[in-house]
């Protein structure tokens, strides 16, 4: 398929792209912060629902598919690499219909999606997160943040118990505080840039944990408050990674590099048991850990390239250099790269 095809369908894509953004738009930045609250929620709702609905007698249970899956459409972006392109159309026409925007009649050509159907796919790996050493820093700058984020979270969570006072009234106020933590994460995802805002939620939660050897031991409510305040903050930072992580990367490789993160979270809510255990040598100890921990990765975060307000990369030469001390000009083959997207179609 000659390349200006290949361009031409990706500027008819940019253009409908604006139906698809205003509200509910699932194609461009700003968008995973409008659902992620109700995605969660559908995501436990439907996990109810797969175990009540079922047919046959007895523990004859046929699970049905989660409620998210019914409300939540599919990524256009991600069904034309697909090459679902009617799925997509219908998508779209949807999302118009909703935002009471007008569409071109034809939103595809034929002829261009046969000639795009009849070209060889790329397939992209799991390796290719480490294809060069700007995608590498990125890949490796997740997952520490995504790990260590995810001590912080479940390190809090589990020591809890320790703290002074009724554990179960503890346990309740822990809980209770994520609810802001959530409302205030989707609230500057919708305003300020990402990793300002996540390093911002970070220090705080990391400084408010440093503070507590300061604090006198007879002072145990102003101990508690400032453990609060640090599960806010990291609460906060953690409810923001799928966004931001979502939107640093390519269509291609976006869900392999949320699933690797993801990942290297789980790995953090494993070793999160053995901070809390420090306490039997000192006191303090946890909270200072992952205190230095939680202000250490949000000094990491300020190397992140900036995702807020930026067109969603499509290509893997299309993403953000990492910041640094040094900032050098793109080059011309950089910028021509950008203004001309090769399209990749994903195996997995």
């Amino acid at each position: 398929m000659p390349c200006g095809r290949a361009h031409r369908l990706l500027r008819v894509w940019a253009a409908v792209r604006q139906v698809w953004q205003e509200e509910r738009a699932l194609c461009n930045h700003g968008c995973a912060d409008w659902i992620q609250l109700r995605a969660a929620f559908l995501h436990q709702l439907g996990d109810v629902h797969c175990v009540v609905y079922h047919r046959g007698h007895g523990s004859d249970l046929q699970l049905r598919g989660s409620l998210h899956i019914r409300f939540i459409p599919e990524s256009p972006r991600w069904l034309i690499s697909q090459r679902r392109f009617r799925e997509a159309e219908d998508i779209i026409w949807k999302a118009a219909k909703m935002n009471k925007k007008s569409v071109p009649a034809v939103i595809f050509d034929p002829g261009e999606l046969q000639e795009l159907n009849a070209m060889k796919q790329q397939k992209v790996f799991i390796l290719d997160l480490f294809r060069t050493w700007n995608i590498t820093t990125i890949t490796i700058m997740s997952l520490l943040l995504w790990m260590l984020t995810s001590v912080g979270y479940f390190g809090l969570s589990l020591d809890v118990p320790n703290l002074h006072g009724d554990a179960y009234l503890n346990c309740f106020l822990s809980a209770l505080v994520e609810i802001p933590a959530y409302i205030i994460a989707w609230l500057l995802l919708r305003t300020f840039p990402r990793r300002y805002i996540i390093a911002g939620v970070l220090f705080l939660g990391g400084g408010m944990l440093l503070l507590i050897q300061l604090v006198p031991a007879e002072y145990y409510l102003l101990s508690i408050g400032l453990v609060m305040f640090g599960k806010f903050g990291v609460t906060s930072a953690f409810s923001m990674l799928y966004v931001f992580t979502a939107e640093l990367y390519p269509t291609p490789v976006r869900n392999m590099a949320v699933g690797i993160t993801s990942m290297a979270s789980r790995v953090g809510s494993i070793i999160a048991p053995y901070f809390v255990y420090l306490g039997a040598y000192d006191r303090l100890l946890p909270y200072i850990v992952m205190g230095s921990l939680t202000v250490l990765i949000g000094i990491v975060t300020l190397f992140f390239p900036e995702s807020f307000g930026v067109t969603l990369p499509e290509t893997l030469e299309q993403m953000q250099r990492v910041k640094g001390f040094r900032c050098g000009k793109k080059s011309r083959a950089s910028m021509d790269r950008e203004e001309n997207p090769k399209v990749l179609i994903t195996a997995f």
